[in-house]
């Protein structure tokens, strides 16, 4: 083997790790949205004080959002976020219309690809507080949370049906 094939194959090792292949914002929000839509599965199941992103204790909530490698997502510079229990399910949605929105690309990136100096920027807003009780609150969150979903799967029926796919 000629030493320009050895030098071209090192060469090409080499920019492989130290300039690797730009991320697909799209497809790493993608991934986190799922994580973020089996949090908020497991907010809505009644009983559940800890999922995989969260752990109830009294009356708030420690939100620890990680990617799928294990590294923590920051919001406001914090990697664990304590949410008032009764706003959780609202703020899930906050959370999501933000990295919908592309707010989290640059720490999303960061933890999945190991960019240098994320510095956790991204915010997600605590919804007002809202009248009536905690229990009664986080129960009619979890209920519309579950109403919703069944919405979701209805008009997955119907699109199933309107293309003769049936089951």
């Amino acid at each position: 083997m000629p030493l320009e094939s050895i030098v071209d194959a090192a060469k090409s090792a080499l920019r492989g790790v130290v300039s690797p292949q730009p991320s697909d914002p799209v497809s790493d929000r993608d991934d986190v949205l799922q994580d973020l839509h089996l949090a908020e599965k497991a907010w809505a199941t009644d009983g559940v004080r800890s999922g995989t992103w969260f752990v109830r204790d009294g009356e708030h909530v420690a939100f620890t959002p990680t990617t799928r490698n294990g590294a923590t997502l920051t919001i406001g510079g914090q990697t664990t976020n304590f949410i008032p229990a009764d706003r959780f399910a609202d703020y899930l949605v906050n959370m999501r219309s933000a990295i919908g929105a592309g707010e989290f690309d640059r720490e999303i990136a960061g933890a999945l690809h190991g960019s240098a100096n994320v510095g956790g920027t991204a915010e997600v807003a605590i919804p007002a507080a809202r009248d009536g009780s905690t229990k009664k609150l986080v129960n009619n969150q979890k209920h519309k949370t579950i109403h919703v979903k069944l919405l979701d799967r209805i008009s997955d029926c119907k699109l199933l049906k309107d293309k003769n796919l049936y089951f």
